[in-house]
């Protein structure tokens, strides 16, 4: 099975890879905004080992200015703060800048206060200032407290929203979340929608903020049994999950597992109907809506798509970020690798699109070396993450990488 595994991935990245190949493709310089050689949030440098961001979001103002968002799960009850920016006045700063709590150091008081932060995993911000939160409740998987979601008004830094996910929707010390995605297409500003992957509870939660409901989407397809499962986790279903641009005549839900080749879209409407998912549909009912798109013939981790319908994914321990237009067949003859370099895509455990002052797409990362994700360790003075991101329309053109954070 190893060496069955090794000669598919090898033929997987040769068919990416050759293809890129007649692109010209060589190594592409990401803008690199922060890098951590040591990520302390304030307490003992000796502590830092245990702190792991997985997730980055960025926050435009005018004229450039910019907010820079991580989560970082709590391992430990000693972690002081989940959920965390960077300093204001360590903006500009590249390496080690400072981390402040989010949106105060009250909210992270106690790991077990469940009025509080528990362990903040993924973030999202939508259109209309607001930063969503999912928090898992776990501390180093220990159930403390139940999931939930909470919404934030980016202007005045105060809650707007705050939701606890029911019994049903998860599964204590089990389900963690890899990614999440939001959609304002039919409610706007005032509520909206987000569809946040449980890898570990093989399933898709989908959030309503406008009625405040929730319900859960599961299918064998979210499994760890399609494809390939000798690389990665074994026990990792859905990691991904991403939205057709609003503006699409049809639109899908897009996901994979990490231990997949395969791309399944989901049409959107489908999705959304909660009714279909309330009965508990049987699945030879509900597999007619999954499609499996093609395979890319390796594995990917992260993914995000852009306002032009362009899905971006970094391929595991390749050190490369493809992409593929949704309008197109999922062919290696389709997928395109737009950046190549081992040294800024490492393991990217959070990929965003962020819009910039000006309105365009920006594509963010957060890469880590994957050693402190196994409970290695490295040099002392050693890079261990890094902030890079590029406009998504460099990336495209095979342009050098700028980005409106650079511009100040």
């Amino acid at each position: 099975m190893f060496r069955v595994s090794i000669v598919l991935l090898a033929v997987g990245l040769v068919l990416v890879l050759a293809n890129a190949s007649a692109q010209q493709l060589r190594i592409k310089q990401l803008h690199t905004l922060h890098k951590w050689s040591n990520l302390s949030l304030g307490q003992d440098e000796g502590s830092n080992s245990h702190f792991l961001p997985v997730d980055l979001d960025i926050e435009y103002g005018d004229e450039g200015r910019h907010r820079t968002f991580l989560t970082i799960p709590r391992l430990s009850t000693g972690t002081p703060f989940t959920l965390a920016t960077v300093a204001a006045a360590d903006n500009k700063v590249l390496e080690n800048p400072r981390l402040e709590p989010y949106p105060s150091l009250e909210w992270h008081q106690s790991a077990n206060n469940c009025s509080g932060i528990t362990s903040a995993i993924r973030t999202y911000i939508d259109e209309c200032w607001r930063l969503w939160v999912v928090d898992s409740g776990q501390v180093n998987s220990l159930q403390l407290c139940a999931p939930q979601i909470l919404i934030f008004d980016l202007v005045k830094d105060a809650l707007v929203q705050r939701t606890m996910l029911a019994p049903h929707m998860y599964t204590p010390s089990v389900s963690i979340f890899t990614a999440m995605v939001v959609d304002l297409a039919e409610s706007k500003c005032l509520g909206g929608r987000a569809y946040i992957a449980d890898a570990w509870g093989y399933g898709l939660i989908v959030f309503d903020a406008l009625t405040d409901k929730s319900w859960r989407i599961e299918h064998e397809s979210m499994q760890p049994s399609l494809g390939v499962r000798r690389f990665g986790n074994a026990h990792a279903g859905i990691f991904t999950v991403s939205l057709s641009p609003r503006h699409a005549a049809e639109r899908f839900l897009y996901f994979h597992t990490l231990n997949s080749f395969y791309e399944i879209a989901l049409p959107l409407h489908v999705v959304n109907n909660e009714s279909i998912w309330r009965q508990q549909p049987s699945s030879k009912a509900i597999s007619k809506h999954f499609r499996v798109l093609g395979t890319r013939g390796t594995q990917c981790e992260s993914e995000v798509m852009d306002s032009g319908g362009n899905l971006y994914c970094s391929l595991i321990s390749l050190g490369a970020l493809i992409s593929w237009n949704e309008h197109s067949n999922y062919t290696a003859d389709d997928i395109r690798a737009v950046a190549y370099n081992p040294l800024q895509l490492k393991f990217v455990t959070g990929l965003k699109i962020n819009l910039n002052s000006k309105g365009e797409n920006e594509l963010w990362a957060l890469s880590s070396e994957p050693n402190l994700f196994v409970g290695g360790s490295l040099k002392e003075d050693a890079i261990k993450f890094q902030i890079v991101g590029c406009r998504t329309a460099d990336l495209l053109a095979n342009r050098p990488c700028t980005v409106g954070a650079a511009q100040l």
